[in-house]
């Protein structure tokens, strides 16, 4: 079957003449509905006119970028990768992705699990909901997918094989390139915001000395193929609630550094942190960033921990430490300071391009005042931009709490 793009009625017919699905639903008894919110692709949930219990969500990818239209190409092709990684995360990480029904490279779609009794996080940051196991759950995820496609655990002949499936996500690569570390610092014609930080945004783009550490870091995201990522991990990629957290979303995937997932989802949950400036809950503002922190804690030491159990590696071949002592403490303390410093020098690129860039977040964007705006987004600036200039300092748990409260002292 040739590649055609869906709609409320075709993608019935396709449900029906598919072999992994039309035992989901009898003839004449489904029924579709286009969902999709996001930047990039068609999300549909089809499901049952007589039985509300029965249904199925497909993603389709769509030959541009949606939040942009047709005026800007981008091929439809990146749904594969996004089939690849689920694939493996079912593999290592199972209880974190919604089930996997079917999948059509060809038709560039997938079909899963309707999370219906699920949030996206962001929507749930915005409600208030505190998520007393989120810590635990992403960091479980992280740990398992990162490690698991990593040379820590690999093979080196296992890794290249896996590495292979994933090494032309080229487009969505690009897309991170410009928009996370090159076109929120210059003039760009995808660039906005709010008149009242015109000022800061201004001073970033003549900052030379955030732009060559923006550039360093850009170019470790380009050649440091250390694990498969997500590649685009944020509290809009995650749905969840008090039991389960569902990580969605991964088309970005490719090997790349582990530091930008960890560094991603950090630097989110700081954003939504600043956002409780000038929202009237500080109960919940000290829960995100209790939460980012958790995180960051909860990966570090399940990372030494799973790491540690390993016996053979491309890495660490077995005869090579003959046992578990002070020189393998001291390689393990070695790489994770590496992992957390590149981190946080990705969340700050994270955060300071959703100030300026293409794409902002609905827990900043959704405060109306551009003057009560422009607090946060200056906070987050300034917090992004001492992460950047200082990441290879910024290396243990106790020095980046420091930082994030030394800098946004003057709010409290």
């Amino acid at each position: 079957m040739g590649y055609s793009i869906l709609d409320e009625k075709s993608i019935i017919d396709y449900v029906i003449n598919s072999k992994q699905l039309k035992g989901f639903f009898t003839s004449g008894d489904a029924e579709a509905k286009e969902i999709g919110d996001g930047n990039l692709n068609l999300v549909f949930v089809v499901k049952s006119k007589t039985n509300s219990n029965k249904s199925i969500i497909i993603k389709q990818a769509i030959p541009y970028l949606r939040c942009v239209g047709e005026s800007f190409p981008l091929a439809k092709e990146r749904m594969k990768y996004e089939i690849r990684s689920m694939i493996e995360y079912e593999k290592l990480s199972p209880t974190s992705i919604p089930k996997i029904y079917h999948t059509d490279e060809d038709m560039c779609l997938i079909a899963m699990q309707n999370l219906n009794n699920h949030i996206i996080m962001r929507k749930g940051i915005l409600e208030n909901i505190e998520y007393p196991l989120f810590a635990e759950h992403i960091s479980e995820h992280l740990v398992k997918t990162l490690l698991g496609t990593s040379s820590f655990l690999m093979s080196s002949n296992d890794k290249k094989a896996l590495m292979d499936k994933f090494t032309m996500n080229t487009e969505l690569c690009k897309l991170t390139e410009d928009f996370v570390f090159s076109s929120p610092y210059m003039t760009d014609a995808t660039n906005r915001h709010n008149p009242e930080i015109d000022e800061d945004v201004k001073k970033i783009r003549l900052d030379n000395a955030f732009k060559i550490k923006a550039c360093e870091l850009k170019y470790i995201f380009m050649n440091k193929s250390e694990a498969l990522i997500h590649g685009d991990l944020h509290t809009g990629s995650i749905m969840l609630n008090n039991n389960e957290t569902f990580v969605i979303d991964s088309e970005f995937a490719f090997f790349g550094p582990i530091g930008f997932d960890v560094g991603a989802i950090f630097g989110n949950l700081l954003m939504a942190y600043c956002s409780y400036f000038v929202r009237d809950n500080k109960t919940y503002q000290e829960w995100l960033l209790k939460t980012a922190f958790d995180v960051l804690k909860l990966f570090e030491a399940k990372f030494i921990l799973q790491w540690a159990q390993v016996e053979d590696s491309a890495l660490l071949p077995k005869p090579y430490f003959e046992e578990m002592g002070e020189a393998r403490r001291e390689l393990q303390e070695l790489m994770i300071r590496q992992i957390i410093s590149e981190a946080i020098g990705f969340a700050g690129c994270k955060m300071m391009r959703r100030q300026m860039g293409v794409a902002h977040i609905l827990e900043i964007e959704t405060i109306e005042d551009e003057k009560q705006r422009a607090i946060v987004e200056k906070a987050v600036i300034k917090l992004a931009r001492e992460f950047v200039l200082n990441y290879k300092k910024l290396d243990n748990i106790n020095n980046i709490f420091d930082t994030v409260k030394n800098t946004l002292s003057y709010l409290h």
